[in-house]
Formats: structure tokens, sequence, C-alpha cells
């Protein structure tokens, strides 16, 4: 399986939104398939460059798109994310 994903993301007033879509092929020719589509939003954090807030954005959509939560997948204490106690995690971005 090959592939390809679409990522929007945009600041609006006190919001940062974000869209995934992403396609795959079986085959190395014909049209894609749609895999999966996500849709986010979380408080924006007035970040004024713009490298730091694109990497934020990105690194909070993986974490939303995510099956698995960040750490479980090597044994690890999950870090943050609804599978802990708090709900909140344990760190704040």
């Amino acid at each position: 399986m090959r592939y390809m994903a679409s990522i929007y993301v945009s600041d609006v007033l006190d919001l940062v939104a974000a869209t995934v879509t992403v396609e795959g092929w079986e085959e190395s020719y014909g049209p894609p398939e749609r895999a999966g589509e996500w849709t986010c939003t979380w408080p924006g954090l007035g970040e004024v460059d713009p490298g730091e807030w694109l990497g934020r954005a990105l690194f909070l959509l993986a974490e939303k798109v995510s099956a698995r939560p960040l750490g479980a997948e090597r044994g690890r204490a999950v870090e943050g994310g609804a599978h802990t106690l708090s709900e909140t995690g344990d760190r704040h971005l």
C-alpha cells in the first residue's frame, strides 16, 4: 500500500484548525482510495515564529490522529492524553 497525505493548517482568531486527508493505492496505477480523514481544532497559543507555530501544529495533529497514545508502542508509560489519570497529560503544550 502506498499513501499520500494532504495537510491543511490554519490559524483562525483564537483557534488553530487542521484537516488531514490520506489517500492510498493498492496498485502502482489508477485512482487512489480515501484511507482516512481527520479534522481537529485546539486553542492557539499566540506563536509569532512560523516554524514554531507549524512544529507545534504538526505535533498536536500527530497526537490527535494517532491510533495509539505516544509511548505505548514501546511499553513505556504513556505521556499525556485521555489514557492518563489526569486526562490532561503530564505536559502542557
